[in-house]
């Protein structure tokens, strides 16, 4: 599956695979994980505030922080990155943002 997204993107050089490759290990702790680890106390600060007006969550408390927590193997967070990810991908991740932890997506 990566190897799949790398060459749609073309990433196929060695500098861009090399890029990408260190980008996606050090987001996903080297490849093991596709969502953002982290406790509600720690993602409430993706729901309310600067960071949360940053990422485009809306600003209310409404669990965006959680909903649009970092996801894939580059770890799309926040609204925005979403909305932009669901375009670029043709999914509807701001309904599903749980899509981006399937293999097929994550890449």
């Amino acid at each position: 599956v990566l190897n799949v997204a790398m060459s749609k993107y073309a990433i196929v050089t060695k500098l861009r695979i090399a890029a990408f490759l260190a980008q996606v290990g050090h987001e996903s702790g080297q490849l093991r994980y596709v969502r953002e680890l982290g406790s509600d106390q720690y993602l409430d600060k993706y729901d309310t505030g600067r960071l949360a007006e940053r990422l485009g969550n809306t600003p209310e408390d409404d669990d965006d922080g959680q909903l649009y927590r970092g996801r894939g193997l580059i770890q799309v967070t926040g609204r925005d990155n979403y909305a932009a990810c669901a375009e670029a991908l043709g999914l509807d991740l701001l309904k599903h943002p749980e899509l981006l932890e399937l293999p097929e997506h994550a890449a």
